[in-house]
């Protein structure tokens, strides 16, 4: 069945719209995340937080990320790495000085003559993994009708097609390991799920907050609980030990901002103490695991989507961050058509709260076909003619955390709730 549906007209339709956007757009942090990526393949370097340390900055990658760019774990730049060693030929000779810039000008970099190959190829390994999670996520489903579901709600999904290949982010990797491990987890495999949180800790680190749930569901007892635990740990101690000794390193990786972006909300509670509505609902939800779902390896996935929400509900999260959530978000709507047109306001709020947070989320991402498409009026600035952004965009952080806490109550009390 998952064979014919890979040869399906959906399936077809969904790889054209990917194949059609992925060498006309992107934003620029394509580029600067291939700019450490390419040391690898080009450079032979391996240890690209030496280069951010101490090399030279392309002006366009200082402009938007200024020195602190090389901001991921290893494992993600030697994965895009050998993706790009793989594809070296057919980037070709002028790659590399595409990809380290022309001092202040940028319109070279954007004209380039090769600049749609370019960007056709770095985005390349997010097809790879984005069939492969489709793969893992048909197998949650036995029945065709379900699959084929699956199949629409995924691969013609607005967000899905818009974060890999519009916008150019590689969240999809970690969120198609992630649901691998959920996958064999729910089949009782508790270690080789362990095992893949691990991993896909090793490309962006949001899976640490989620392997205790893991644990607690899949462990015996206390014992298996905590190797369980460890297990998990082992890939990303594994691929980041390496580097812990690198001060630049441990200050943009291990405790950079971005992973601690929880701890920017906060309730004053007298003097000079506060407490973090993040981790106050995080602890509610890891003892509510501990109470209900301890055993149940069928509702692995149940406490980290309510976590993932409540995340999203209480930290101002950058916009790629939501692709971690969507798998799950898409087999609750398969399992329950009263979900399905919740879907659709989550889409729209995505994509409301995408507009008013940025400013070169809209037409910027098209300047590769035309330069003249940043000249055009951004989408912040259309709608602060209309109304106050400020409140606008409190209203719509507003909407998310209702709609958060919404699918939270569906999945904590409803019995056909479980993903």
């Amino acid at each position: 069945m998952i064979k014919r549906l890979f040869t399906s007209k959906i399936f077809l339709l969904g790889l054209l719209i990917r194949l059609l956007v992925m060498p006309f757009t992107g934003h620029w942090d394509i580029r600067g995340i291939n700019f450490a990526v390419y040391n690898l393949p080009f450079k032979g370097i391996t240890n690209v937080y030496e280069v951010a340390a101490h090399g030279p900055v392309d002006y366009a990658v200082n402009v938007n990320f200024g020195r602190d760019y090389f901001i991921y774990p290893p494992l993600t730049y030697f994965t895009l790495g050998g993706f790009m060693t793989l594809l070296k030929p057919f980037y070709g000779n002028g790659f590399v000085q595409w990809i380290e810039g022309y001092g202040n000008d940028i319109l070279s970099v954007i004209t380039h003559p090769h600049v749609w190959r370019y960007l056709f190829l770095m985005k390349i390994p997010y097809l790879f993994f984005d069939i492969l999670l489709l793969t893992i996520l048909l197998k949650f489903f036995a029945k065709p009708k379900e699959q084929q579901l699956a199949l629409k709600y995924w691969w013609l999904n607005p967000i899905v097609i818009f974060l890999p290949y519009v916008w150019g982010q590689f969240d999809i990797i970690p969120t198609a390991i992630m649901l691998a491990g959920v996958y064999f987890g729910t089949k009782g495999q508790g270690y080789k799920a362990a095992l893949l949180f691990g991993l896909a800790a090793s490309f962006k680190n949001y899976p640490l907050l989620l392997l205790p749930f893991l644990a607690v569901i899949m462990g015996k007892n206390l014992w298996t609980m905590l190797k369980l635990f460890f297990v998990g740990l082992l890939p990303f101690l594994v691929t980041t030990m390496p580097f812990w000794s690198h001060p630049f390193f441990r200050s943009t990786v291990l405790f950079s901002w971005q992973s601690q972006k929880m701890l920017d909300f906060m309730w004053a509670i007298g003097g000079y103490d506060g407490i973090y509505p993040f981790f106050i609902g995080y602890t509610l939800i890891f003892l509510w695991t501990i109470y209900r779902y301890h055993g149940h390896y069928a509702s692995l996935a149940t406490p980290m989507v309510i976590t993932l929400l409540w995340y999203y509900a209480t930290t101002n999260f950058h916009q790629q961050w939501f692709m971690w959530v969507i798998p799950y978000l898409v087999i609750m709507a398969v399992r329950d058509a009263r979900l399905r047109l919740i879907g659709v306001w989550v889409v729209g709020l995505f994509f409301l709260r995408l507009f008013e947070i940025q400013a070169n989320v809209t037409n910027e991402l098209f300047l590769w076909l035309a330069p003249a498409f940043d000249d055009l009026p951004k989408s912040r600035y259309l709608l602060s003619l209309v109304y106050d952004l400020n409140r606008f965009r409190n209203l719509v952080n507003s909407l998310f955390m209702g709609t958060a806490l919404f699918i939270s109550a569906y999945l904590i009390k409803d019995k056909h709730a479980s993903t």
